[in-house]
């Protein structure tokens, strides 16, 4: 067992104050010698203090915070171990190319991602995942867990507003090192999320190659297209020197030695079709292991101080007239 706040047990000593403190109820005599000998009373005065005093003890226990120890669980399920890495530049608060209804501005690229992203983990139940945002750096947001609440939250602060900067070498590489903290379980895959690619130096893919090859890592890019955006599936020929850079950093990602595959989504509709792409090539048989949180004492503690209570009540109201 072990106590979340054991700077509580500080507080044990005040149990003893319904033995050091005196109450003024009773009767006066002018002679005690005249007074009645009550021993019943000694020991129901006695009995009513140790109650009180138990139930001080007990408040103090339940402010401890006792819990007994956590159980951790294999599991077996279909899944992966996936990494988001979502692009957070300001770019991404803008609607989709061309998605336009009835004169008016349709879903914005952010919010469409924040919505598919969350169904994608919802239809998941035994995927692990991890969480990185990038504008101008990487934004840690999430270490590989099974932890849904934490999962939902770091896609919702992932899919919020940045600065008008794609760092997207800095967001992969950040992405790929989250598989150093847990043993891999058998399927491993990296989902870009971005609407665009800045230059990537050589220095980082160098060390983006080392990094995805060595952990068999798979990478699937989601290219959400700006208006009038230049299309990586292109068939136009580009020289080294005046290659676009989302056709660049393409290039680059198909020369790794990994399963790679891109996406294109102008539209929700398309982004929800690349999603489930992924979904349906990412469901690989999974071992995991599952930490089941101790069982909290302290309500108990807090039972028995209600029963106390009561009991303390009853007693209070019980009067004996002679």
């Amino acid at each position: 067992m072990t106590l979340l706040n054991p700077w509580a047990l500080l507080l044990l000593p005040l149990s003893a104050l319904p033995f050091v403190l005196k109450g003024s109820q009773g009767q006066l005599y002018s002679w005690l010698t005249i007074a009645p000998k009550d021993q019943f009373s000694k020991i129901a005065d006695f009995l009513l203090n140790l109650i009180t005093a138990l139930l001080i003890a007990a408040l103090v226990l339940a402010l401890t915070g006792p819990r007994g120890g956590d159980q951790v669980v294999q599991k077996v399920g279909k899944g992966a171990q996936t990494v988001m890495v979502i692009d957070r530049s300001v770019s991404m608060e803008h609607p989709f190319a061309g998605d336009v209804i009835n004169g008016q501005a349709g879903e914005v690229k952010s919010a469409a991602a924040r919505r598919l992203l969350t169904d994608f983990v919802q239809s998941r139940p035994d995927d692990m995942v991890g969480v990185v945002a990038f504008t101008n750096s990487a934004l840690y947001g999430l270490k590989i867990t099974t932890n849904r609440d934490a999962i939902y939250s770091a896609i919702n602060a992932a899919t919020s507003s940045g600065v008008n900067q794609t760092n997207i070498g800095a967001g992969v590489t950040q992405g790929a090192s989250l598989f150093d903290q847990i043993e891999s379980s058998g399927s491993r895959a990296v989902i870009l999320l971005s609407d665009g690619a800045g230059k990537v130096s050589p220095r980082v893919k160098l060390k983006l190659k080392k990094e995805m090859e060595a952990k068999g890592l798979s990478l699937y890019w989601i290219v959400l297209r700006e208006p009038d955006g230049l299309s990586i599936f292109t068939k136009k020929v580009y020289t080294e020197d005046t290659t676009p850079a989302p056709i660049a950093l393409d290039n680059y990602f198909k020369s790794l030695k990994i399963k790679y595959k891109a996406y294109e989504a102008d539209n929700p509709t398309t982004l929800q079709s690349a999603i489930q792409d992924i979904n349906a090539r990412e469901k690989k048989t999974i071992q995991y292991e599952v930490t089941i949180a101790g069982r909290d004492y302290s309500t108990h503690f807090i039972i028995i101080a209600g029963i106390i209570s009561l009991l303390i009540l009853i007693a209070k109201n019980l009067r004996i007239y002679q």
